[in-house]
C-alpha cells in the first residue's frame, strides 16, 4: 500500500524522541557516533555502552587495529574472526543477494574515494568513468569467502576492501537491546547516531518518535509509535560535495560507482530489528521510489518505508509503503 503527501518546502527524514518523561538520559561518544540511551532503569545507559566499546573493536573501520582492519589488510589467508564479524558479513551478503546490489559492503576503496571528495565540498574535477572503473574493480561480494564453522573470512580479490558503515551500527544496536533484554531490562530506547530501538513501552505507551524537517529545528512532519522496533534514517542531506554548482550526495551507487542520481531525499525503515532497517535504509535510497515499491510487492515483510523525494515540479514528496 502506498500513501502520498505532496509537501512544498524541503524535509528530510531524521529521529527524534519526543514525549520523554520520568527517565535516565545519556549521552556518549562511541563507534564514530553519538549514542543516546533513554530509559526507567539507570544501568542501561552503562549497558549499552559497554557492549558499544567491545563491538567498536570489531567494527571500527577507522581504528587500524580493529578487527576489520587488520581483515582488509589480509589477502588470500584464512583469517580467524569473531562470531559478530561473521554474521555481520553473512547479512551484508543476504542483503546484497535482495536488493540486486543495491548493498555492497565490498567496495570500501570506492567508498573511501567518494568519502574524501566529500570533505572537500566543492570539487575542481569529476572523477572519470575509468577512474571510477579501477575503483569498481577492486570490488566483488562473491571475493569475500565466509566460513562460518571454523569463523575465517578470506579475501580472494587482491585490493579489495570491506566497508560494513551500512550495516554495522543498526547490528550492534541490536546487540545492545540483546544485553538488555539478558538484564531483565524492559524498557529503553536507544539511538545510535539516527538508527534507533525502541525496547517494550515508554511508561504506559509505546515510544512515539518523530520525523523532522532539518531545516526547521524542532518541526515534526509526523510521528509513530513504536514499541520493540527500530527505524533508521538514509540520506545525503548533510553530507556532500558541489561540482559546477550541482551538489552530489555522498551515498554511492555500487552498482554505478558515482553519487546516488535518482529524486531520493532520504529513506527511513522501520523493521523489528536495527539491523535490518539500517541496511535497507541504504539500499532503498539507491535503489529510489520505483524499485522500493516493486521490491515491498514482490516480497513479503513486516516493513514500513518513508521516502521523501523531489518530483518533477520541485516539491517535495513523502510515500509511505507497508
Amino acid at each position: 500500500m502506498v500513501k502520498k503527501v505532496v509537501l512544498l518546502f524541503f524535509v528530510a527524514f531524521s529521529v527524534s524522541c519526543i514525549g520523554l518523561k520520568q527517565n535516565y538520559k545519556n549521552t556518549f561518544v562511541v563507534a564514530g557516533t553519538y549514542l543516546e540511551v533513554t530509559s526507567p532503569y539507570k544501568e542501561a545507559a552503562e549497558v549499552v555502552h559497554e557492549e558499544f566499546r567491545r563491538l567498536e573493536k570489531i567494527f571500527n573501520i577507522y581504528d587500524e587495529d580493529s578487527e576489520i582492519s587488520l581483515l582488509n589488510k589480509t589477502y588470500r589467508v584464512n583469517f580467524r574472526v569473531s562470531w559478530e564479524l561473521i554474521e555481520v558479513l553473512i547479512l551484508a551478503k543476504e542483503v546484497y543477494r535482495m536488493t540486486n546490489g543495491a548493498f555492497d559492503v565490498s567496495c570500501g576503496r570506492l567508498y573511501a574515494f567518494w568519502k574524501d571528495l566529500t570533505k572537500q565540498k566543492d570539487v575542481g574535477e569529476f572523477p572519470s568513468r575509468k577512474e571510477i572503473g579501477k575503483l569498481k574493480a577492486l570490488c566483488g561480494m562473491e571475493y569475500i569467502e565466509l566460513n562460518p564453522q571454523k569463523k575465517t573470512v578470506s579475501i580472494k580479490r587482491e585490493g579489495l576492501k570491506i566497508d560494513l558503515s551500512g550495516i554495522a551500527k543498526g547490528y550492534m544496536v541490536d546487540k545492545a537491546v540483546g544485553k538488555l533484554k539478558a538484564k531483565g531490562i524492559e524498557s529503553a530506547l536507544i539511538n545510535a547516531g539516527g538508527d534507533i530501538y525502541c525496547l517494550g513501552k515508554n511508561g504506559k505507551k509505546p515510544w512515539r518518535v518523530g520525523i523532522k524537517d532539518p531545516q526547521q529545528r524542532g518541526v515534526l512532519i509526523k510521528s509513530e509509535e513504536l514499541q520493540n522496533e527500530a527505524v533508521a534514517t538514509s540520506g545525503g542531506y548533510e553530507q556532500f560535495f558541489e561540482f559546477k554548482e550541482k551538489k552530489y550526495s555522498h551515498l554511492i551507487d555500487p552498482r554505478s560507482g558515482f553519487p546516488v542520481s535518482n529524486s531520493v531525499l532520504s529513506v527511513s525503515v522501520v523493521r523489528n530489528n536495527c539491523v535490518t532497517a539500517d541496511s535497507l535504509a541504504t539500499a532503498f535510497f539507491v535503489m529510489g521510489p520505483e524499485k522500493i515499491e516493486k521490491f515491498l510487492a514482490n516480497k513479503r515483510y513486516n516493513i514500513k518505508v518513508f521516502v521523501v523525494s523531489e518530483n518533477s515540479k520541485g516539491e517535495r514528496e513523502v510515500r509511505i509503503f507497508q
